[in-house]
């Protein structure tokens, strides 16, 4: 990202609260929350520009035509963030991690929950939406198989790792398939009307 002079200071000076979707895949939540929140300020993180393109062309469109002022597109990989987003975000969210991201939230891997955590104000939250099956996903992206993503590892495994990077976890529970569904994630719903998977939703703080 190669942020406009002064585009932090004018964010701060907004008063906005800034949600962050780290891994946005297509930006769709951004966008589709955007839209229905104008109240805040919604960044989508992804390293891949291609998969960005299209919500970021919608998002840049006359009001009249769809287009938001409030949500940003940032391109930039889980360990090489911009340090212009660093402690901004009042929210972090992380809707269906895939490939190395979701490796680094289920290891669990030091630097990318320490890289989650640079994200968050003071006091910020996460939201996570875990949904790994090793039975059906293993061959899905390169390395071994990683622990399923279950109500009992996340609490056995998850929140005490994502404690000692800075993340207090509050809140863990399986989702109902209907829940998960009102999450406006392509990627999420792709995954979801494949074929039934749990989905945990693991929320917390930065302590």
């Amino acid at each position: 990202m190669e942020a406009p002079a002064r585009w932090r200071a004018d964010v701060e000076r907004a008063g906005r609260e800034v949600v962050a979707d780290l891994g946005a895949g297509d930006g769709r939540f951004v966008y589709e929350s955007a839209r229905a929140d104008p109240s805040r300020l919604y960044v989508a993180i992804d390293p891949d520009a291609e998969a960005l393109k299209e919500y970021a062309f919608r998002a840049a469109r006359k009001p009249a035509r769809g287009g938001v002022e409030n949500a940003v597109f940032v391109v930039a990989a889980v360990e090489d963030l911009p340090p212009e987003l660093s402690g901004l975000a009042a929210l972090a969210r992380v809707n269906f991690p895939w490939g190395s991201l979701l490796r680094g939230l289920l290891e669990p891997r030091t630097e990318t929950l320490r890289a989650l955590a640079r994200l968050l104000a003071p006091g910020g939250r996460f939201e996570l939406l875990l949904a790994y099956d090793p039975s059906h996903d293993r061959g899905a992206f390169a390395g071994p198989p990683l622990p399923a993503a279950t109500e009992a590892y996340a609490r056995e495994t998850l929140a005490p790792a994502y404690a000692a990077a800075g993340l207090a976890v509050d809140q863990i529970r399986r989702l109902t398939q209907d829940e998960a569904l009102e999450v406006p994630s392509t990627w999420g719903r792709r995954l979801l009307h494949a074929r039934p998977r749990e989905v945990v939703l693991v929320t917390g703080t930065l302590s």
